[in-house]
Order: C-alpha cells, then structure tokens, then sequence
C-alpha cells in the first residue's frame, strides 16, 4: 500500500481486544509497512497489514471483507490482511462514520442507559418530526434523565386514547413492538416514576424506504451492515425515519458500533459525514 494513509482504502476494523492490563501494547500490535501499530478498538486495517498477538491470553477481533468477523489470537499470528472496503463512493463514507463509532468506547450497554436521576425527563429521538414506523417493527427508545421506574406505551391519539402497546422498563431504554394493525396518527410516551412524561408522535406507514443494495453488499458482516443501513436512513430528509433507523441498529445486538449509535441517538447527537 501507499505510504500516504490518506490515499489507502481500508479493508476492515478492529472490533473486540482481549488483552493483559499490565502491558497492553506489548501483547499484540497491528504492522504496517515495517511499523507496529497499536491495536485499538475502532482502528482501520488496511490491506497488506498484517495483525500480529503474542500473548498466549491475548486476542483481536477484526472485521474484514475477506475474513468477515475472525478473532485472531496467538495460534493465529500474524495473521495478514488482504482486499479493501469499496471505495471512492458511498459506502466509504458510512464505514468511516462506522469507524468512527467503534473507537466511541461506549461506557456503559445501550440496554441500561446511565443517566443522572435528578435531572428532567428527556426524550430527544424523533421529536423534529413526526416518525413513520412500520407495524410489526420492534421499536428501539432511549431517553435521559427522569426516576426510575419508567413505562413505554404506543396509544391512539388524544388524553383517553386506547393503549396499543406497553412494556416497563428499569433503565433508560426499551424495546417495544407496534402492532401489525397499527394504523393512521399515534402517540409513542415515556412516563417516569415521578409522573413526567415525553412524547413523540408516530404516523404508521406501509414500509421504510427501501436500503440500497450496495450497503448490503459491500458490508463485511451483517451487523456492520444493520449499522451501515441505520446511518443511510438517518440521513434522509426530513428526519422522519429516525426512530425506524434506531430499530435497524438495536438488531445488532451488543455491537459496539451499534450501542454507540444508539447512546448518541438517545442524547439527540446524530452523527454526520
């Protein structure tokens, strides 16, 4: 590859470290063109590097177009990294901001969202505008703030609308499912222990705009992909399919690029190109 890392394409990430405490960057390292790299959550691989783990105890999760998902540890090394994420064009673009999220860290799972107590209830997803959700979808909410406990509910609109959906919740995210026969204007609300509530209006719609192909095509993994297909929906004007976004990437499961995603989105910080 170039020596200029600007003009490289990667061709995957690091997604998962196991390393010692006591001297991690003795135990693996990333080379590239006669230098060690540190190995580092979120770090670009690029082809022709080659991951290298010496620590009997140590391992590295990488990403890659032609190994998918692979944890490359001691009885492995070094192990070489060939071929590259498309580029120059679209889904370029979306694995950056993939990259991007990994190496966020997130401090704590987006299934128990930590938040300070003592602050008001917020529910910052989809309040710009009304969201279109599909029936059937399982819906993915995370607010701030508030006492615990919390319930969620999907009801008709009006103060006396019919309760369609309802799930409680501890922390400070739920999943939810919309009925299949979900129709016409609803109302998605967060209530806490101390009887506040939030509230984002929903327009139930036959289906979401169709995910180009070529996310689906060019992603490593699936769960890369959910990521990649979330950030492109996101994007599209108006922001009327966020909460359907945050639906797509709540079903990567405990996917560091997902959990990210879904901790920004339930502070109001939509990531941007």
């Amino acid at each position: 590859m170039a020596g200029d890392a600007d003009m490289r394409t990667p061709a995957g990430y690091i997604v998962g470290l196991e390393l010692p405490a006591a001297d991690p960057d003795m135990a693996a390292h990333v080379q590239r063109e006669g230098q060690k790299m540190p190995v580092q959550i979120g770090g670009a691989l690029f082809d022709g590097d080659e991951v290298v783990v010496r620590d009997t105890g140590a391992a590295v999760t990488i990403e890659t177009v032609n190994d998918r998902q692979l944890r490359v540890d001691a009885t492995r090394s070094p192990h070489r990294i060939t071929g590259a994420l498309p580029s120059g064009g679209r889904f370029s673009a979306l694995a950056a901001m993939i990259g991007e999220l990994f190496a966020s860290k997130p401090a704590a799972r987006t299934v128990n969202l930590i938040g300070r107590n003592d602050e008001t209830l917020r529910l910052q997803m989809g309040r710009g505008v009304p969201q279109r959700v599909v029936p059937g979808s399982r819906l993915w909410l995370g607010w701030q703030g508030g006492a615990a406990p919390f319930s969620v509910e999907v009801r008709a609109p009006g103060d006396a609308g019919a309760v369609l959906a309802a799930t409680p919740a501890n922390g400070r995210s739920a999943v939810l499912t919309l009925p299949l026969d979900a129709a016409g204007p609803l109302v998605l609300m967060v209530r806490d222990g101390a009887g506040e509530e939030a509230r984002v209006e929903l327009l139930a719609h036959a289906e979401a705009p169709p995910v180009p192909a070529w996310i689906t095509e060019s992603a490593p993994t699936p769960a890369f992909g959910q990521v990649a297909s979330a950030l492109w929906l996101l994007e599209r004007k108006p922001a009327e399919w966020d909460l359907q976004a945050a639906a797509i990437a709540a079903e990567a499961g405990h996917y560091a690029a997902a959990e990210e995603l879904l901790r920004r989105l339930a502070e109001g910080r939509k990531p941007k190109r």
